[in-house]
């Protein structure tokens, strides 16, 4: 069966200490700024994404978070054949912060041979205003209502999982600052 939605929430599920280390831990490696992604190389545009981010590269933390995106990706149904992850992403959203509509699709190079399939986030706080994360729902072109603000991820430590290939967006940070991490898991091609 198909949720109305395609996504997996996990609300409030990482303990607050948690998150703050994570904040701590992205804060102290230098951050650059989010850049967009294409066949020709990474190009800049804050019109469609605003924030800066830097790598956490945690054994530990991988494990955590690709336990999360397994349970997801069983209980929502979508048994995405996964083999492998990124390295999780940190990013800080300043007011006016945003990142337009798009996937997470796609490979980094020509010969890879695994795709992104599926996108985790997580929330790292929640004091700020502004920053809602939305993603498309499935329905149809003439749909009215074409996508939806998860709540859940106004709440520090929530978790959110979902197939790479929706839109989704964060939209722009109207006070204080908003912390996030994101990860992606991949696998062969979609047959």
């Amino acid at each position: 069966m198909i949720s109305e939605f395609p996504y997996y929430v996990f609300d409030k599920e990482l303990p607050a200490a948690f998150c703050d280390g994570l904040v701590t831990m992205g804060l102290a490696n230098k951050q650059n700024s989010g850049g967009l992604h294409e066949k020709d190389g990474t190009f800049f545009d804050p019109d469609v994404r605003e924030s800066s981010i830097s790598w956490l590269n945690n054994s530990e933390l991988s494990e955590i978070l690709q336990l999360y995106a397994q349970k997801a990706n069983e209980a929502a149904n979508w048994n995405f054949h996964v083999m492998c992850f990124e390295t999780p992403q940190f990013s800080t959203y300043s007011q006016g912060g945003q990142y337009d509509w798009h996937m997470d699709v796609g490979v980094e190079s020509e010969d890879d041979l695994v795709i992104r399939k599926l996108t985790l986030c997580v929330s790292l706080n929640d004091s700020f205003e502004g920053g809602d994360f939305q993603i498309q729902r499935w329905c149809t072109p003439d749909a009215n209502s074409r996508y939806n603000t998860v709540k859940e991820m106004r709440n520090k430590g929530s978790i959110l999982v979902f197939p790479s290939f929706m839109f989704h967006r964060v939209t722009p940070v109207t006070k204080g600052q908003r912390y996030s991490l994101a990860c992606w898991f991949r696998g062969p091609d979609f047959e």
